[in-house]
């Protein structure tokens, strides 16, 4: 047997011995470890962008009659306001996700879930919109309208949260979009536009505490970075 050989017959490539079983294991945690980083690193500052739609598009609408003198905001302006930081926060979420499975190999089931569950999103805000306009010619007034375009459009938000965190099982989404429900509801009870300050506050907070969390999460997930494992190299020296 030559010294270029190991002891079961199998010869190194490159001076490489084959890994023990602890190794390769070690080796595959360490790998999935730096997949989940790559698709999760960008939590935080999806959840952040969150955060600050919230807080700034809903105290705009607030601002209309929640403050006085000239601080009040004029009507179309809180609204351009709203519109543009919640247009940012989905260009944004739906940029970042595209980006974070770049370069991981997935299968056409998890393509497919993944377009369905991103188009349901704009076709139940499409439809929730739809059916606001249809209340309207039925006789909503302008003041039920206050209140029920935030606290079903924040309902519908968290409900898909909950859907994300069933199809990829993961927990965090599922709490959260339990909270963001428990908001919406809430909200409802409060009276005009101080339903819009607790929907700017609690809203913008609680995305605020998820980004924090999950920017923690991820720092304490993040693999180490480090060679080969030597320890079946020296096993085989």
């Amino acid at each position: 047997m030559t010294p270029a050989s190991s002891a079961n017959g199998a010869t190194p490539i490159d001076g490489d011995a084959p890994l023990e079983p602890a190794a390769m294991l070690a080796l595959s945690e360490s790998q999935q470890r730096s997949v989940q980083s790559k698709m999760g690193g960008f939590v935080p500052i999806i959840t952040g962008t969150w955060a600050g739609a919230w807080l700034i598009g809903f105290l705009a609408l607030w601002s209309i009659d929640g403050l006085d003198g000239g601080l009040s905001l004029p009507l179309p302006l809180a609204i351009v306001v709203f519109v543009a930081v919640m247009l940012i926060a989905i260009a944004a979420s739906t940029w970042l996700g595209i980006r974070s499975s770049r370069g991981i190999k997935s299968s056409r089931a998890s393509d497919f879930t993944g377009a369905v569950y991103g188009s349901t999103w704009w076709v139940g805000s499409v439809g929730l919109g739809a059916i606001g306009g249809g209340l309207a010619t039925q006789g909503m007034s302008s003041e039920i309208a206050n209140f029920y375009y935030p606290a079903i459009f924040v309902l519908f938000s968290g409900v898909m949260y909950m859907v994300a965190g069933a199809i990829w099982h993961a927990v965090p989404p599922v709490v959260m979009g339990v909270v963001i429900v428990a908001i919406a509801a809430a909200s409802s009870f409060f009276p005009y536009p101080t339903h819009f300050l607790f929907l700017a506050l609690a809203g913008g907070g609680a995305f605020a505490i998820l980004t924090i969390v999950s920017a923690v999460y991820m720092h304490r997930a993040a693999p180490v970075s480090s060679d080969r494992p030597q320890g079946s190299r020296a096993a085989h020296a």
